[in-house]
């Protein structure tokens, strides 16, 4: 009973490692587990409390105070009695104990206080500049995802053809071997077939490395490994971006981009943080409304004689406070340069970040129509290879050609492979990147990708392209 039980809990443990490994649930797991993206959500959540410490200097200040105390005191006099005869000294002790309550309470409200206010609008552009880039770290999060994710991919593509190359290769070597058993070739051409296999041998241990190392990578964003991921369908599509006209992409990605978005409202908020520096030598009006409630109970003491003095006082006052500030050993007109010049920096950060959005989205556009062009060439070169190995094999039969032709045709197509596979992840990274400039890329990127992924066969497609001796 008890494994009948488990094996539905196993089931399903199953089928959501399974589901990790796609890239939407790979991207879920980069968004819970993520250390720069939770550092990103802690920065934006410190930077928007600015606005509201920055907006509690135009609110209302109330304040309590309650003050309790106690004062004892003894006072001896002495007098001379000029009216008894002979002249007579007497003493008096007074003893007073008194205890005195105090409770205040004080609304402060600033009726004009122009630095105050231009500190809160610039909090206020503060404000959106951490969520603009809160936004762009997220888009980040997804390239760096997509990134890392065909970047395993792409490793285990480019592994998957090497070890078809081993392979081939080593058929190749026992074919070459046989050949000389027999006495049909030299001894040089074993020793050729051998080299090229010993170096195909150090290129699979290579990329074995470099798929570990990929591996590894994503399980940094994750906080998982995973050793199942979906691949991309060969029926995957590659298309010219549209609109494909490049400039259309730029004046989209001016008025989109997030990380430009974020430096146009941190030169606002640095704009208005130097008004307020400047209007610091304004003068300020504030009104305060206060109530005072006291109580003494003051015990006196006359030498035998004791009686008690009671007392309370209410006070209400209202009080308007007006100042303006004189001299401040030069702190005001220091404090108003450095404003500025952090506004004039701020504003050729903007100017600098614009100008290398306009190239980086120029240049991503290009990345994606060359990658679009290079993966149609790629994919003919593979059937232009694969006519050239069979070509070069027909010769090496009938001895119009050497085995060397032989491995060099074959190293070629095997290098063909690796290429269109390298440049169809090429052009899904440099799409997803090129969407980052335009700052439309979304969530829904991922998704978009998850239908051209299914689950790894057995056997890659690369490998069966190859047609074996």
């Amino acid at each position: 009973m008890k494994t009948a039980a488990l094996i539905p809990a196993l089931l399903v443990l199953l089928i959501n490692t399974a589901a990790a490994d796609t890239l939407r649930d790979v991207y879920l797991l980069a968004l819970k587990n993520d250390a720069k993206l939770k550092a990103a959500e802690a920065t934006f959540r410190a930077d928007r409390e600015n606005e509201y410490i920055a907006r509690s200097a135009l609110l209302p200040q109330l304040n309590a105070s309650g003050q309790y105390q106690e004062q004892d005191s003894k006072n001896t006099s002495t007098r001379i009695d000029l009216t008894s005869a002979p002249p007579a000294v007497a003493s008096t002790t007074t003893d007073s104990d008194t205890q005195i309550e105090t409770y205040t309470l004080q609304l402060d409200q600033k009726i004009f206080d122009l630095s105050a206010w231009f500190s809160f609008q610039s909090s206020k552009d503060s404000t959106k500049q951490a969520e603009a880039q809160l936004a762009a770290d997220q888009q980040d999060l997804i390239i760096r995802t997509a990134q890392a994710y065909f970047n395993v991919l792409r490793a285990r593509d480019n592994l998957e053809a090497t070890r078809a190359e081993e392979r081939a290769t080593k058929r190749q070597l026992e074919q070459t071997q046989q050949r000389f058993d027999v006495g049909l070739i030299a001894i040089t051409e074993v020793h050729e077939s051998r080299a090229i296999y010993d170096t195909t041998l150090v290129q699979r241990l290579d990329q074995e490395g470099a798929l570990a190392t990929a591996l590894e990578a994503l399980t940094v964003i994750t906080n998982q490994t995973h050793s199942n991921l979906w691949e991309l369908k060969d029926s995957y599509v590659v298309t010219n971006p549209e609109p494909t006209d490049r400039e259309s992409w730029v004046e989209f990605a001016l008025a989109n981009n997030l990380a430009l978005a974020a430096s146009r409202h941190s030169a606002e908020a640095a704009a208005k943080n130097a008004r307020s520096k400047k209007a610091a030598r304004l003068p300020t009006l504030t009104g305060s409304l206060s109530r005072t409630e006291q109580s003494i109970e003051n015990e006196l003491s006359i030498g035998s004689a004791s009686i008690d003095l009671p007392s309370d006082a209410d006070t209400n006052s209202i009080l308007f406070n007006l100042q303006m500030p004189l001299y401040n050993g030069g702190r005001l007109s220091a404090q108003k340069r450095q404003a500025y010049e952090q506004y004039n920096a701020a504003r050729q950060r903007l100017i600098d970040l614009k100008r290398q959005t306009i190239q980086s989205t120029r240049a991503q556009h290009i990345a994606v129509v060359t990658d679009v062009a290079r993966v149609n060439a790629r994919q003919q070169s593979i059937v232009s290879a694969q006519s050239a190995l069979d070509a070069t094999r027909a010769g090496y039969e009938v001895g119009t050609r050497n085995i060397v032709d032989v491995l060099q045709a074959q190293r070629s197509l095997y290098s063909a492979i690796r290429d269109y596979s390298n440049s169809r992840y090429d052009y899904v990274v440099n799409m997803l990147k090129l969407k980052q400039q335009a700052g439309t890329l979304s969530p829904e990127d991922i998704n978009g990708l998850e239908v051209w992924l299914e689950a790894p066969k057995a056997e890659k497609a690369s490998s069966r392209s190859v047609r074996q001796p």
